[in-house]
């Protein structure tokens, strides 16, 4: 049986579409199942600094500086009695330019906007598509049976199938 993708990525979050552009950005043809319409609600994100350089990777430093994103700069630590540590600057521990700067996302949105460079990269995204089984040859997933919006089910083939469902 031929392939249908390279790499099929159940999961459209942050794991799953990083992994796709990064994938199709390398010519890889890449499907991404998410059960899910984005945009989805999720618990908001306060983004440490080392998310730069992953963010970097992608290519999207640029759409986060621009973006309506709260910048942070520092963590303040509050115990469970209520006392408060000292700010934690980051810039005076990393980076001023890059690490010392990240950011509180809300999540919705900063999702909506991996997925999308996803997709600008090359990727397909089936959205609101249940995985129904996993078919294995010997101990690897070969085939992910899916239930599609529509109710139809199908049978997607990848030599390589990625777990990002968190």
């Amino acid at each position: 049986m031929n392939p249908d993708f390279d790499a099929l990525i159940i999961g459209g979050g942050p794991a799953g579409a990083s992994a796709a552009a990064i994938l199709a950005e390398f010519g890889h043809r890449v499907l991404v199942i998410e059960r899910e319409k984005f945009p989805r609600y999720h618990i908001g994100e306060s983004l440490i600094p080392f998310t730069y350089q992953p963010l970097e990777r992608l290519g999207l430093i640029p759409r986060m500086k621009t973006s309506c994103f709260q910048k942070k700069y520092s963590v303040l630590f509050v115990q469970p009695d209520g006392r408060a540590s000292q700010p934690f600057y980051f810039f005076n521990r990393y980076d001023r330019e890059t690490v010392a700067q990240t950011w509180q996302v809300l999540r919705s949105e900063f999702d909506q906007m991996l997925l999308d460079h996803a997709r600008a990269k090359g990727a397909e995204v089936l959205e609101e598509t249940v995985v129904k089984e996993l078919l294995r040859d010997g101990g690897r997933v070969t085939v992910v049976g899916a239930q599609l919006k529509s109710g139809e089910v199908v049978e997607l083939l990848a030599p390589i199938t990625l777990d990002c469902t968190g």
